[in-house]
């Protein structure tokens, strides 16, 4: 495993245990200033927005998160994860897949955009 498999693994891990206690700004210590995220209701941007969206409609589902690396690509200064989600015991329990980004920022990695898809079926 490669330091840029082992970093982002680390973040993903942290990022789920900050969300599973409920602590909102935990989970976005870890995404950086200008983050993408894509959602089946279209971008948010910036970690500000995402924190306002965490903190309102998304967070209010609660739940317990439970994720799996599937695969991580090392490109060096950046990476790239494949991660299947579940978000149980919520009032909208869903389940789907993410694509993330992360850069290394210094001795940092921070996630920079964020593709969400969640399976319609559920």
């Amino acid at each position: 495993m490669s330091e840029a498999e082992a970093a982002v693994r680390a973040v993903i891990e942290a990022q789920c245990a900050a969300w599973n206690a409920g602590d909102l700004e935990g989970f976005v210590a870890h995404v950086g200033e200008d983050v993408v995220y894509v959602t089946g209701r279209g971008l948010v941007q910036g970690r500000e927005a995402l924190l306002e969206a965490y903190r309102g409609d998304w967070r209010d589902k609660g739940g317990r998160l439970t994720v799996s690396v599937e695969r991580v690509m090392d490109h060096g200064d950046a990476a790239t994860a494949i991660v299947q989600f579940w978000l149980a015991e919520s009032r909208a329990d869903r389940q789907g897949w993410s694509l993330l980004t992360f850069a290394r920022q210094g001795e940092r990695w921070e996630l920079v955009a964020d593709a969400t898809l969640r399976d319609p079926t559920r």
